[in-house]
Parts: structure tokens; C-alpha cells; sequence
């Protein structure tokens, strides 16, 4: 487990006012999800299901496919590491930069991991497995449907591993495994705790063929998943909760905030296709988080523990305008202050 992911406000006793570092948006409204939780006490008399079919089979209504195909997960870092041990000493390709979790789990399995250098690829084993974020952590950039669809169908030899974690926040369509599964090969990773912005919950699932979900529920932990966990998935499921209502605009505000920061002397980002964004600076970014935490209570992802970034690269997410402004304005201050000039990184 690396510590460092977004967020962690929990370090900083109560200080963060905005936080940025988070991959979602973090003004969803859950009052009512509460409330329901609020009026069954009882589920916490009981030890809830050693596997969680009843939302299992809530996921599969809604994608179109048999319960068999689905399983539901404590986060998607349960699921990877869970896919992890299932494909033990293969192979892993994981093209960077990528979610950390992936390389920690296949290094503690025994995979050999590859950070897709063509250079080796002739030598690498052949059983592999691809490991692959769509939209891209912490990139934000999104491959083409039909370019990963076409990868997938045209190299069967190989397993893939697609995280789409953070599909809710791009207006891309991400894929389906009700229109793959004749795919073998394919295990898409998806998560509710995002979809809903509610990473507080730990709740993920993966699709995929029923001969590999059977092999992946013999190498679970029984009751991985709480029962307040299940419940809140059943009543966010069954509302039809949205946490963003007009997502359009959500994106359009994302890009307005990328193409802010990019404005900045002193920053350079990565284009994007969700809510967000990987930027560089010279200066070292610890630096620039602890200045933004003390003076504007603002938290960003320091995306130094990233493979092949350093101590000079961070992520922000998109937030409501005010605050999108706020950190714009306080950035801005900030980098005056330090006079630290661009140069190029990628």
C-alpha cells in the first residue's frame, strides 16, 4: 500500500478548506444517503454477506450482464491486488506514469513488471498482463474506445487489466463488457466510491468472464466488503443518485482551470480529457504544498511517488469555480513569490 494517494487531509489536523488532491469532486451532497445509513442500526447487529451478492446483482441488471460476471470489491485496490495474486509470477506491462497500487501489487506477487520499454519487450515472459487506467491516473487523458476495443480483441494471448476508476469524469465512453464478452482477456475495474463521490466507502467491482471472476472469488477474503458498504451501494444504485447533475459543465470547468494553469509562467501541464490534470513545476512541490496548506488551506496531490515523475510534478482535480479561482489566484501568488521560471519536462 503507498501512502501519499489523494487525499490525505487526514495529516493535516483539520487545515485543508479546498481540496484539490482528490481525484473527485468533493461538494457531493449526501444527506440522504446519511439518513438512509442513519435508520438501519440493525445491519450492524449481523455480519453482513461473506460475499456481496445482492449488489453484485444490482451492478449486473444495470450492465446488462449475468451476476456471473460481476464482482464486487472493498475499493478497486482490492481488486488489484486480488488480480495480482490470481496471475502470480507473469509478466506485468504497466506503461507509466500509472496508479502506483498497480506495480506494488504485481511486485508483491512476483511479477516481472515492465514499464513498457521497447527494448525488452521481445524478452519478457508470454503469459503477461497489461495493467492500464482509462482515463489515465494521473494524467487524465483518455485512449479511444475503439483503439482499446481494437487491443483487446486483437491480442487474446495477452490479459488486460483496465482501471476506469475515473469514468464518470470524462464525457468519453468508456468500455462495457456487455459488448466483450466473447473477451476472455478483458477485466475492467470499476468504482462506485468515485462514481459517487464518496471514496469514504470502500466500493469497487470487476467485470469480466465468469471462468476468471469464479478463480478471482476463490483468492477473497470473506467479508471484505462492510455492511454499511453494501447497503450504501444498494441505496445509491436503486435512487439513481447523480453527485453531477449537469456533467458537461463539470468537464467545461475543468478544461477552463487546466487552460488557466497552463497560463501560468512557471507551470506546464499535460493535456487532459477529465476533471484532472498533471502539471510541473521547477520549484520542489513539497514545498509548494506545505505554502498552499498554511496560507490558503488548499491540499494538492504531490505526484512525486508516481513511477518515472519526481518531486517537481503535481495533480489537482477540478472543484466548484470559486475555488477553481482560489487556487488559481493563490498559485499564481505563490510562484511570484519564488520567481521560479519554466523549463521544459515533457
Amino acid at each position: 500500500m503507498i501512502f501519499g494517494h489523494g487525499s490525505d487531509a487526514y495529516r493535516y489536523d483539520g487545515k485543508i478548506k479546498m481540496d484539490f488532491s482528490s481525484c473527485i469532486f468533493t461538494h457531493a451532497d449526501h444527506t440522504q444517503l446519511m439518513k438512509h445509513l442513519a435508520s438501519m442500526p440493525h445491519v450492524l447487529n449481523s455480519y453482513p454477506e461473506p460475499e456481496p451478492l445482492t449488489l453484485e446483482r444490482m451492478i449486473a441488471e444495470e450492465q446488462g450482464l449475468q451476476p456471473q460476471s460481476v464482482m464486487v470489491t472493498a475499493g478497486v485496490t482490492e481488486a488489484i491486488y486480488m488480480i495480482a495474486q490470481l496471475y502470480r509470477g507473469f509478466s506485468s506491462i504497466i506503461p507509466q506514469p500509472a496508479f502506483c497500487e498497480f506495480e506494488e501489487a504485481c511486485k508483491l506477487n512476483g511479477h516481472i513488471v515492465s514499464y513498457y520499454d521497447n527494448d525488452e519487450m521481445e524478452y519478457l515472459p508470454e503469459q503477461r498482463v497489461y495493467w492500464l487506467s482509462n482515463p489515465s491516473n494521473p494524467t487524465g487523458a483518455v485512449m479511444l474506445h475503439s483503439l482499446m476495443t481494437y487491443v483487446v480483441r486483437h491480442h487474446q494471448q495477452y490479459v488486460f487489466v483496465i482501471d476506469q476508476s475515473l469514468d464518470s469524469f470524462t464525457l468519453n465512453e468508456p468500455l462495457k463488457y456487455a459488448d466483450m464478452q466473447d473477451c476472455h482477456n478483458l477485466l475492467l475495474l470499476n468504482s462506485l466510491s468515485k462514481r459517487f463521490c464518496a471514496p469514504g466507502l470502500r466500493l469497487g467491482y470487476i467485470t469480466g468472464s465468469p471462468i476468471i471472476i469464479d478463480r478471482l472469488r476463490q483468492v477473497r477474503h470473506p467479508w471484505s466488503v462492510s455492511a454499511l458498504d453494501i447497503e450504501a451501494g444498494k441505496y445509491l444504485l436503486s435512487t439513481k443518485y447523480d453527485p453531477l447533475p449537469d456533467r458537461e459543465a463539470y468537464i467545461a470547468e475543468s478544461k477552463r482551470l487546466h487552460d488557466e494553469l497552463e497560463k501560468i509562467e512557471g507551470l506546464m501541464l499535460m493535456d487532459t480529457d477529465s476533471n484532472i490534470m498533471l502539471a510541473y513545476t521547477e520549484g520542489e512541490v513539497r514545498q509548494m504544498k506545505s505554502w498552499l496548506i498554511e496560507n490558503y488551506g488548499i491540499l494538492i496531490r504531490d505526484a512525486s511517488n508516481f513511477h518515472g515523475l519526481d518531486s517537481h510534478c503535481f495533480r489537482v482535480s477540478a472543484q466548484t469555480p470559486e475555488e477553481d479561482d482560489v487556487l488559481l489566484q493563490a498559485i499564481r501568488e505563490y510562484l511570484r513569490g519564488t520567481s521560479r521560471h519554466f523549463t521544459k519536462y515533457w
